[in-house]
């Protein structure tokens, strides 16, 4: 990329530098560099997800887990009654 490019992150007088990790910019303080840092993205995102689909689930279990508990007494009734 050319330095006076206007497509740089970095400022005209200043050079892009080069990153540890990958294609980004190190960072120049301490401050921006712990808010950079993209390690644990991938299982913060994964825990998100997994706690989306458990509290579904729950919601869901305990809407329908009533209704189904008395249809499934109510057979258990009917399939033990003497004559049918």
């Amino acid at each position: 990329m050319h330095p006076t490019s206007t497509k740089s992150r970095a400022p005209r007088n200043e050079a892009p530098r080069a990153a540890e990790g990958g294609g980004f910019q190190a960072p120049r303080t301490q401050g921006v560099a712990a808010l950079s840092g993209s390690q644990g993205v991938v299982f913060v995102e994964y825990v998100a997800l997994l706690l989306l689909v458990t509290i579904t689930g729950a919601a869901a279990i305990s809407t329908l887990g009533v209704p189904l508990m008395n249809l499934f007494r109510y057979q258990q009734f009917v399939l033990a009654l003497p004559f049918p």
